[in-house]
């Protein structure tokens, strides 16, 4: 069976939903393995878009977090999502 190739949309909400349920902030490394099956390098994009965008943050010890807008973000596309896919 092929793999199916996630789109960016997919792949940004999953990170966002890993940071949603997991309140303590993580390490940027954990959330890529723990949250995508990307190579760091493309993982390291969506990243660098979610801080961007304001929705993750990240401390000088390299802790990420949702920041209070990532978190009405992900609640609003949680709701959207189902009705589009």
């Amino acid at each position: 069976m092929p793999r199916v190739r996630k789109g960016a949309v997919q792949i940004r909400f999953e990170i966002l939903e890993f940071l949603y349920y997991r309140r303590k902030p993580q390490l940027r490394t954990y959330i890529w393995r723990k949250a995508t099956s990307l190579s760091y390098d493309d993982f390291l994009k969506h990243f660098s878009y979610l801080k961007e965008k304001g929705l993750i943050e990240e401390t000088d010890d390299g802790l990420c977090k949702l920041t209070d807008k990532g978190r009405r973000i992900y609640d609003e596309l949680r709701k959207i999502l189902p009705s589009i896919l």
